[in-house]
């Protein structure tokens, strides 16, 4: 839009502002700030209806479905409406207009039968200066907001629009579609939210550098954001690491776990070395010798017990997004034997804070991917070589099947069709590339006192000394020619010069890979699924996947991914109360976000024998069922056009046992939790709720307490309000109790099971 449209626009809103108003209380907002004044739509002074216009006739509501004047060749009616408080930084604003640049913001409409329509933003921008000629007036406070009516609406009568920015909604007002009239009730406590009197003062926005800038102080730790920013850094906040991160700052608590050494350094892992053992059992193997082997639970102890008490939390959580991203599988590496697991697990560790790239090229070459994916052994000889691993570094690994926009949207053809990133031609010629290797040499254990030679699922694969397995023909891959591997420039006829230009055939591979242009959005969007939220705006993508590609060849460039994503605004603020916002806690993180919160005690077992609770919980552990992991990366929820990942393994029966799981740790053996079984269980899992047991005597005191600490103060009123009357209905005499039961309620709500 022009400046002279908007000053059009802006006049039949200054018309529309002759109504008797009320006057807002402004005060001075010169710079924005990580705490900032919830945003507002405007609405006439004596009830919720929206102050809006036509966008191209500026003609009032009620809006037709189809606009009156056709603008382009969609003529969908657009609709114009006027916000305050909009916190932008300096990109998201539509000055001057360019392509997605209100891509920071959604909105939506609910109708009587509370159907929701998600409303296209076109535009956002300044609502420019007036000058009436005397006076200059400054209305750049507020702003215009032009949406897309969604086609599937009809002649509905009122809606309930709202608009949402970084995780926060506005206000909801009623804008009438086809006809005045109808429609849902006011939210509760709703009111009308008129323009002041005196123009709000501009908020000047921020650069992403500056606004990351300002998590150098640690006041910005203080409220709940820091509850919420430990909820996503770590396995769950804990008190010790609260008041950790609240003394430092956020900033400098990143910088603090980029710095933090892994549990076994020897293989820059949270993981240790763990001895190769023969495919076959040895003689004699009792029942601790295959525990310890040939099953996963090494492993799964090791993963619980460093989320519940290592400090390198980050490099946890990023790990496991990664593994949750790039799939391996225990029960095809010899049905979970240890030792060929192992060393995926380190490979994801040690690369967490690295360059993706040279993840993309250790995790290539690990035996146990090679395994799992068919690329180790892969040969031109007896036909087409295997297209697995191809097939998947490219689909689920690095670049996805879309064409992307560096904001994560799908690039579409002209015909609205997505347009695929790669095609079977290259699927093809990637797996002619990916022929030759194979694991190395064995390796000796000592084992019964004997040195035993054990199949090497340890060291990287090497390519096999038989030259027979290379196809050394010509390839191409993303327009790319790879030349063939001939008797001549360079002389191509012994097997050093065969294997140099396979490992130069790989490496070029790699790149294009790791440096396409859509590995960026593609892994950001995967990242931030895991860590913040299912359904981000592209702008924040955006954000993240800028940081991605200008590090592409840092060798930190994993770090300024993740600062990228945790320190976006899209992620920090003490208020998130989109309904889009956030994600349903996984089983793994139900569980230890509830540990950690209490402060538990733990040996560890919780995923292995005597029972896995992960498991339990439909979650097995290092063992997800599919390369697409545990659940659909796009699962959507149903009746909605949203992505809930981690929905797509919650059923009716995982849903109970979610609260059963609840229920073993807090009320069951008398508040015991979990209790040891030896030999594989050897303490049991234990949770302190002591600091809240003393409070209990004021019902309201103690749900209030574990509101703020499990859910950041986010719980609603009507759920406060019957957790308190289930509370306070147990004698004051049972402190523990009362505590248990607070714990429980708020454990198996939908309100805490979704992370937000």
């Amino acid at each position: 839009m022009t400046n002279n449209s908007l000053r059009c626009c802006f006049r039949h809103f200054l018309k529309a502002l002759q109504f008797p108003v009320l006057i807002v209380f402004f005060g001075a907002l010169t710079a924005a700030h990580a705490v900032t004044n919830p945003p507002v739509l405007i609405s006439d002074s004596a009830s919720t209806r929206a102050l809006a216009l036509e966008s191209v006739t500026l003609k009032p509501e009620p809006f037709a479905l189809t606009a009156s004047t056709q603008f382009s060749n969609d003529n969908r009616t657009r609709v114009a409406i006027f916000a305050m408080n909009l916190d932008l930084l300096a990109s998201e604003a539509c000055s001057p207009p360019s392509p997605n640049c209100a891509n920071a913001l959604s909105a939506d409409a609910e109708d009587a039968a509370h159907t929701h329509y998600p409303l296209t933003v076109e535009y956002v921008g300044q609502v420019p200066q007036a000058f009436d000629g005397l006076n200059t007036t400054d209305f750049r406070g507020i702003y215009m907001i032009v949406v897309r009516l969604n086609d599937a609406m009809g002649d509905l009568g009122d809606v309930l629009v709202r608009l949402n920015l970084h995780g926060v909604s506005t206000n909801r007002v009623r804008v009438a579609i086809g006809h005045v009239g109808g429609g849902p009730a006011d939210d509760q406590g709703a009111v009308p939210t008129p323009a002041p009197q005196t123009p709000p003062t501009p908020i000047t926005p921020l650069t992403i550098a500056q606004y990351q800038a300002q998590f150098s102080d640690p006041s910005l730790a203080a409220g709940p954001d820091g509850i919420r920013f430990l909820e996503q850094a770590t396995w769950g906040p804990t008190d010790s690491d609260l008041a950790h991160l609240r003394s430092i700052g956020i900033q400098a608590y990143l910088n603090e776990q980029f710095n933090m050494a892994p549990v076994f350094p020897s293989v820059q892992s949270d993981y240790p070395a763990t001895p190769l053992y023969p495919i076959n059992q040895p003689s004699p193997c009792d029942a601790t010798c295959i525990r310890d082997n040939y099953t996963l639970y090494p492993l799964q102890k090791q993963f619980f017990t460093n989320a519940l008490g290592q400090p390198d939390q980050l490099r946890q959580r990023v790990s496991f997004a990664i593994h949750q991203m790039i799939v391996v599988g225990g029960q095809p590496l010899n049905n979970n034997e240890t030792s060929w697991y192992a060393p995926y697990l380190q490979t994801i560790d040690r690369d967490s804070f690295g360059n993706f790239r040279t993840l993309l090229f250790d995790i290539t070459l690990n035996p146990g991917m090679g395994e799992y994916l068919n690329m180790r052994g892969n040969s031109v000889n007896g036909g087409n070589p295997n297209e697995n691993y191809a097939r998947e570094i490219m689909q689920l690994f690095s670049i996805g099947v879309d064409t992307l926009n560096q904001d994560g949207t799908p690039v579409l053809d002209g015909q609205g069709n997505r347009v695929p990133s790669y095609d079977q031609a290259t699927i093809t010629n990637l797996a002619r590339i990916f022929t030759g290797w194979d694991l190395g040499p064995n390796k000796i254990t000592n084992i019964n006192g004997v040195d035993t030679p054990v199949t090497n699922y340890l060291d990287p694969m090497p390519l096999n000394g038989n030259v027979n397995r290379y196809d050394l023909n010509p390839k191409t891959l993303f327009g790319v020619n790879f030349g063939a591997c001939t008797v001549v420039s360079p002389p191509c006829t012994t097997v050093a010069q065969k294997q140099a230009y396979k490992a130069a055939e790989l490496n070029a591979a790699i790149d294009l890979l790791a440096y396409h242009s859509n590995t960026g959005p593609y892994v950001c969007t995967q990242v931030i699924h895991q860590l913040v939220t299912s359904n981000p705006s592209p702008a924040y993508v955006g954000r993240c996947s800028a940081a991605f590609s200008s590090n592409s060849h840092n060798p930190t460039q994993m770090q300024e991914m993740i600062k990228a994503i945790l320190l976006d605004p899209e992620a920090r603020g003490d208020v998130k109360n989109d309904p889009n916002y956030g994600h349903l806690r996984e089983p793994v993180l139900l569980m230890t976000s509830l540990l950690r919160t209490f402060n538990a005690t733990s040996d560890g077992v919780l995923a292995s024998t005597p029972f896995s609770y992960t498991n339990d919980l439909g979650q097995n552990l290092f063992n997800p069922p599919t390369v697409f992991s545990y659940y659909p990366g796009d699962y959507g929820l149903p009746g909605t056009t949203l992505f809930g990942p981690e929905f797509g393994f919650l059923y009716t029966s995982t849903t109970y046992k979610r609260a059963n799981f609840v229920n073993t740790l807090f009320l069951a053996n008398s508040g015991n939790g979990i209790l040891a079984s030896l030999p594989n269980r050897p303490s049991g899992t234990q949770v302190n709720y002591s600091t809240y047991q003393a409070m209990a005597g004021n019902a309201q005191q103690l749900v209030d307490a574990l509101n703020t600490r499990m859910m950041h103060g986010t719980m609603s009123q009507a759920m406060n309000a019957n957790i308190f009357a289930t509370v306070n209905a147990i004698t004051s005499a049972d402190p523990a109790g009362r505590t248990r039961t607070a714990i429980y309620l708020i454990a198996t709500s939908s309100q805490y099971q979704v992370e937000r």
